[in-house]
């Protein structure tokens, strides 16, 4: 492979979940000897973690900060809901899900009103519960499934020193 030219660290090898990741990385190891470990196999989400661990303090958050499983994000969302008086706690799932579509679209609270706000009733609860709930994360130095995807785009478009980074790492 390095007599070809090809780097191993300069590899990366991805996919969507932790069972493909080990296969991939167990056939590389296989095909390439030591070689293969230079290869980072992971999948999207680890991969994200692992890039956002090096470079979160340029978005305000310390290297160290905590990946919140659902139950996490579930208690976050009851605790916001408990002080919201628009916010019904019986929607606490349909708040998730909201949180969820507006992350995966890349769209802030206000962005994500003006999105719903012609077809969901409770539009107004859901940007303050949304608001509420992204506050609290970033107060816990906290991030959410969905964050490390999209944190890591944010990264890449306010630092483009650190997308250049990955660019040349990554090739």
């Amino acid at each position: 492979l390095v007599d070809s030219g090809v780097y191993p660290y300069h590899i990366l090898a991805i996919t969507f979940n932790n069972k493909a990741a080990n296969e991939m990385k167990d056939r590389i190891l296989g095909a390439l000897g030591g070689d293969g470990a230079g290869v980072w196999t992971s999948t999207f989400h680890s991969m994200c973690a692992r890039m956002l661990r090096q470079d979160a303090d340029r978005l305000g958050y310390t290297k160290d900060f905590t990946i919140y499983t659902d139950l996490e994000s579930e208690r976050v969302v009851k605790r916001v809901t408990e002080n919201i008086r628009e916010a019904d706690p019986k929607r606490r799932a349909s708040y998730l899900n909201h949180i969820s579509r507006a992350k995966t679209a890349a769209l802030s609270p206000a962005e994500y009103f003006e999105e719903i706000k012609e077809f969901t009733e409770d539009a107004k609860a859901v940007t303050l519960v949304y608001s509420a709930y992204e506050k609290e994360l970033k107060e816990s130095n906290a991030m959410d499934f969905d964050d490390l995807l999209l944190k890591t785009v944010q990264l890449f478009e306010t630092c483009p020193d650190v997308l250049e980074r990955w660019q040349n790492r990554f090739r």
